[in-house]
């Protein structure tokens, strides 16, 4: 039974990969700060930066999510975010190595900084405009560095922005459905920047594939091939709520260095037999419908 290794298998990226990955009867250990009642896999309780050789078994294939994602904190915490972001996924790959084990890292679209062409390739060019992309940039050169240096089968995948369920709170669609659901109004940053939305379930089925297909180093776009307006995702959201919410552009919440449109070229991963399924108003229904589910929830607790 082939082992599996997941650091920060309790977040939202985390568990929902592992969920896909139990049906698939892998031997599964999960490493992270928290751990959660689940008798289907072992888990090991561990900053990512304590990590451990004796954590990891020889020959298995280490999919590493520990990462901090949220790119405000970063801006307000370099060093943190380097420390999480680089310096322990130089530690995985140095245990990778010892052990001849193979790894799936997962990048951001936000290393392509403003781009010069779209839909962006994985060719295009990297370019720093943050803090968090210059990590994820880092730990790309690193990862491709020890595929080449080691022989190491290293397989780096660019999610553009993905969405749903139990998604951080800080993340754009969360805030709107929150506001959507509680608030007035629905207060927002810039109204005009498109992004190019994938849903969850896509993306794990995305590393399902791309573990069955780990050889030498490369590097996979995942997203929907389609770019979206916040102001569309709003306009979305509240058709399918059915309110009539009010959206005002708040000039305190606009970021530094947005960029205005992004949007991917998913050819290469397709070759493998992955394509998005998730349209963005079904994967926004779902996202919206389980908000409401957990509001109720909370309302019948009280």
């Amino acid at each position: 039974m082939k082992q599996i290794i997941i650091t920060g298998h309790n977040g939202f990226l985390g568990s929902n990969i592992l969920l896909k990955l139990v049906s698939e009867k892998y031997d599964i250990t999960g490493i992270s700060k928290t751990i959660k009642k689940n008798n289907s896999i072992k888990q090991i309780k561990r900053n990512i930066l304590d990590i451990k050789d004796s954590d990891i078994s020889k020959n298995s294939s280490i999919i590493h999510l520990a990462a901090i994602t949220d790119v405000a904190y970063c801006e307000k915490h370099p060093e943190e975010c380097y420390n999480v972001n680089v310096i322990a996924t130089q530690k995985i790959l140095e245990i990778a190595r010892k052990k001849n084990c193979s790894l799936i890292y997962p990048s951001t679209s936000h290393v392509y900084g403003i781009p010069k062409k779209l839909p962006i390739k994985e060719t295009h060019p990297t370019n720093a405009t943050s803090v968090y992309s210059e990590s994820k940039i880092s730990a790309e050169k690193l990862c491709q560095a020890y595929s080449k240096s080691y022989g190491l089968n290293i397989s780096v995948l660019r999610l553009f922005s993905t969405y749903g369920p139990k998604n951080s709170e800080y993340k754009v669609e969360s805030r709107i459905i929150r506001q959507l659901l509680s608030n007035s109004m629905i207060k927002i940053g810039n109204l005009s920047p498109k992004r190019d939305f994938i849903y969850i379930d896509d993306v794990t089925k995305a590393f399902q594939i791309v573990i069955k297909n780990l050889k030498n180093f490369n590097t996979y776009n995942v997203g929907s091939e389609k770019s979206y307006s916040i102001q569309e995702i709003c306009n979305i959201l509240k058709k399918l709520s059915g309110k009539k919410t009010p959206i005002v552009a708040d000039k305190g919440k606009l970021r530094k260095n947005d960029i205005k449109n992004v949007v991917s070229d998913c050819s290469k991963i397709k070759k493998l037999g992955w394509k998005p399924k998730i349209s963005i108003n079904e994967g926004l229904e779902l996202t919206l419908n389980w908000y409401i589910t957990k509001k109720l929830e909370i309302s019948k607790s009280k």
